[in-house]
């Protein structure tokens, strides 16, 4: 894809895609800035993949740099960046031995490019970067990024319509899947009583007059309840369970204000649902929130791993630290709950604290 449309958004067929970058192709560099980067690294695999995006003033940002790279190896890495055409050189090897330089569109990663470079290549060298390249591709083929929009569960959806989209695109489509074909009516039911304080006895399904399909909640008391009816956290819950059933098999998935929409006493039940499912099928949730209670209901293990985004004021940017890199967080949060400290401004005054005293000794 072009890197205007990974920015700005991606459309076929007048459907939306994906919805792009918040603030755009011009706010993805912090302003004053004139590179912005990101950084991947596989722990299992030891690849490191950076790509960097140089700020233009009254032009489209264009990637100035991009790198697939080991603890011993440069598999590939752009040589040179001009706004017309990008150089780029790959691991030499065979006829290559000396280096191997090709030409790339400026506009687009090297990543999504290059395999149409080493055809004809069939030495040691090409072989570690086509390795690479499949295994990092499937790493980003296997992310989810979830911003669930109500509008979006509401809408029918087609019969075999069975892939859950970022938005919640396909609700009842996927569901249908579920029930009728994969038999897991009976676990989405019980999980959506617990979750819920719906008394849900059956998932149901209509057609309207173009073919498409829409869930019914039947309740034990023949109460009826529509997609276009259920409340906003139905719907949220709707879709975790959607995508926690599926045939849909994400290693990474990305949750944005996992408790919006979610009633409080119901958290709990969210977190048991993400955690044991999380185990059971190896998927990694990374998940934001502002609430103190989500805080609160935490387990040790998943406490250990949250961070802290802020930004302090004054400051030109945000920053990210773990929890427990914060003095004597452990200890404290064994005397207090997380959540409560959150409440109570001491994570905010901690970190402010941090921030002057690396200041000072600057």
């Amino acid at each position: 894809y072009k890197l205007v449309e990974v920015f700005a958004g991606k459309f076929e067929g007048g459907d939306q895609i994906w919805q792009g970058i918040r603030g755009g192709p011009f706010e993805f560099i912090t302003k004053g800035e004139q590179l912005g980067q990101v950084g991947v690294k596989l722990l299992e695999s030891s690849l490191k993949y950076n790509i960097a995006v140089r700020n233009i003033q009254g032009k489209l940002p264009r990637i100035s740099g991009e790198a697939l790279v080991t603890d011993t190896d440069i598999l590939y890495t752009i040589q040179q960046a001009s706004p017309r055409f990008t150089n780029i050189s790959i691991k030499p090897g065979g006829d290559y031995r000396r280096g191997h330089v090709e030409t790339v569109l400026p506009d687009e990663a090297t990543l999504t490019q290059i395999p149409e470079l080493y055809r004809g290549r069939t030495d040691a060298g090409i072989e570690a970067v086509k390795q690479g390249v499949d295994t990092l591709t499937s790493c980003f083929e296997n992310m989810r990024f979830l911003a669930l929009s109500p509008n979006a569960m509401r809408e029918a959806s087609y019969t075999g319509q069975n892939t859950l989209g970022d938005r919640g695109e396909n609700l009842s489509s996927v569901l249908q899947y579920l029930v009728e074909e994969k038999n897991r009516g009976a676990d989405l039911v019980e999980w959506l009583r617990a979750l819920t304080p719906m008394d849900v006895a059956d998932l149901q399904f209509e057609r309207d007059t173009r073919g498409r399909t829409s869930l019914v909640l039947m309740e034990h008391n023949k109460r009826a309840t529509s997609v276009h009816s259920a409340s906003d956290g139905t719907l949220r819950f709707l879709a975790y369970l959607a995508l926690t059933f599926s045939g849909e098999r994400p290693t990474l998935c990305f949750v944005e204000e996992i408790d919006n929409g979610i009633p409080p006493p119901r958290l709990k039940l969210l977190v048991e649902l993400m955690k044991t499912q999380s185990k059971l099928r190896q998927l990694q949730v990374v998940a934001t929130s502002h609430s103190p209670a989500l805080l609160n209901l935490l387990s040790p293990e998943t406490l250990s791993n949250t961070l802290l985004v802020y930004r302090t004021e004054g400051a030109s940017s945000s920053k990210v630290k773990p929890l427990h890199e914060l003095p004597n967080f452990q200890e404290i949060a064994e005397k207090r709950r997380p959540g409560v400290l959150m409440e109570s401004g001491w994570l905010e005054n901690t970190v402010e604290a941090l921030e002057f005293t690396e200041d000072e000794e600057a």
